[in-house]
């Protein structure tokens, strides 16, 4: 836990972080409006003035390659299995509900199954009949070293986020919602629902290549479960980032942050964001799959929600009341309209 430091020069967004912070006082989250004064004081590495901000001092950072195989012994731990390169094919269904989960090396038995298979989400499940709107666009990223003191270990503003990168060093760099759309089959299928999103969000969605429609993830396609699968020659999605994002990046950074400009770029990555119309993550068991529980579409915020969504998730599973109320969550409402209008609850 280190903090984390939100700037704005935008009233407007300003007034809506202050809405944020009443909401989240309800849930026990802190959360600290900053005067003009306050914000300048503790962005003094920007050299700029702000009209204002956020500071949320329970917020932290945590790296994924790090905090996953920590997960997965904690998993061993309690008597659980991890399969590692084991492609989950498909379910088998008994009477309508589930019965097996199909893999490359056999079939377990369970009643139950999670499929979390982000980006792959929609294009599994449609194997099985069921509709669920989905689109990813590529995000890019980089890292800059060595670390440089005097930085908020982790900041926001709308030109550039800055994390400081634990025990490795130097800063991960990243324009919020800046992201390379892939044409695939499956934004095709449903192109109208997410029309409205795109719409909104043109100024920071750019065209991208054909990477997407190649790795499969959004296959508009049937297959076998006795087959190699699509997930089977793509088994990790490790897209190519976007050069002239990444260049947009390290600039911004060094603009926003002068002390940065003693650094290099030491690595750069993409991924795939799966979202949903709303921006909201779908979880909860299936309507007509007894069985089947999904938790995907995250929009993004997969790592950083994941373990309340994780406690959700296991909620629905053993029947314990949940930690949060799960009908906003249900993959039903996308029924609701082919233009993504969610249900009210």
């Amino acid at each position: 836990r280190c903090g984390l430091l939100y700037l704005s020069n935008d009233e407007a967004e300003i007034a809506r972080w202050a809405k944020w912070r009443d909401f989240a006082v309800t849930e026990g989250v802190t959360t600290h409006m900053l005067s003009e004064s306050e914000a300048k004081a503790r962005a003094s590495a920007t050299g700029r003035s702000w009209k204002g901000g956020v500071f949320s001092p329970s917020d932290g950072v945590a790296d994924p390659s790090r905090a996953v195989p920590v997960v997965a012994r904690g998993v061993m731990k309690a008597g659980g299995s991890v399969h590692q390169a084991c492609a989950a094919r498909g379910l088998e269904l008994e009477a309508g509900r589930v019965s097996a989960v199909v893999t490359e090396k056999g079939t377990i038995r369970t009643k139950t199954v999670v499929m979390a298979g982000g980006a792959w989400a929609s294009s599994f499940v449609r194997q099985l009949g069921i509709r669920f709107p989905q689109s990813a666009v590529r995000s890019s990223i980089l890292a800059v070293g060595p670390s440089v003191a005097g930085l908020p270990d982790a900041l926001h503003t709308a030109e550039i986020s800055v994390t400081r990168r634990g025990e490795t060093g130097g800063h991960t760099l990243a324009i919020s919602g800046r992201a390379s759309v892939d044409p695939t089959p499956q934004q095709i299928l449903f192109a109208r629902e997410f029309v409205p999103m795109f719409a909104r969000r043109w100024r920071a969605l750019r065209p991208g290549g054909l990477g997407g429609w190649r790795s499969g993830h959004e296959t508009a396609a049937r297959w076998r479960l006795d087959e190699e699968t699509p997930m089977e020659r793509m088994r990790v999605l490790d897209p190519k980032p976007d050069a002239r994002l990444v260049a947009e990046t390290h600039r911004r950074a060094l603009d926003l942050l002068p002390a940065l400009r003693g650094t290099t770029i030491t690595a750069s990555w993409a991924g795939y964001i799966d979202s949903t119309p709303d921006g909201v993550p779908a979880i909860g068991e299936v309507t007509g799959v007894p069985g089947l529980i999904l938790a995907a579409g995250f929009s993004g915020h997969g790592f950083g929600i994941g373990p309340g969504a994780g406690h959700l998730v296991a909620d629905l599973v053993t029947g314990a009341d949940p930690i949060v109320d799960p009908r906003p969550y249900h993959p039903d409402r996308f029924e609701a309209s082919a233009w993504g209008k969610v249900a009210e609850f």
